[in-house]
């Protein structure tokens, strides 16, 4: 008979899949990381949640940066270490996105694929503007 799973941990499971898919992890590595790692993702984002800390907007930040992180990474080891904080990541989003389901939102619907690309959005503009501004200090320092 088989057992039966929660929502967040077939989230988790679905972020994982992913992952080993890709053939960025085993599958003993995806089960150790959901044995090891998924009761404190829920047991946080859940306290969180109930004392009005965290959003869709907040866990797609940092899955944002993560991604950026992960793409700019050179070299074996630290892309296995960005790679493990993208998953991690990953798997506090996707408990996130079935807690605000259970629970009912917080804020707009934003599903944690809208919310990453939303502040993809606004940290490439803000390294944008710091770029535009370093440039222009540059040209009146050396005018």
């Amino acid at each position: 008979m088989a057992r039966k799973i929660s929502a967040t941990e077939r989230a988790a499971r679905d972020v994982v899949n992913k992952y080993v898919r890709d053939g960025l992890m085993e599958r003993s590595q995806a089960n150790a990381a959901i044995r090891d790692g998924l009761h404190i993702a829920e047991t946080t984002v859940r306290q969180h949640y109930r004392e009005g800390w965290g959003s869709a907007l907040y866990y797609g930040g940092k899955a944002a940066k993560a991604r950026e992180e992960f793409d700019a990474a050179k070299g074996l080891v630290a892309r296995r270490m960005s790679g493990a904080r993208l998953l991690a990541t990953e798997i506090y989003a996707a408990v996130f996105a079935v807690v605000e389901a259970e629970e009912g939102p917080h804020e707009g619907t934003l599903t944690p694929a809208q919310a990453e690309a939303t502040m993809a959005t606004v940290r490439d503009t803000a390294r944008e503007v710091r770029e535009e501004a370093s440039t222009r200090r540059t040209r009146t320092s050396a005018a």
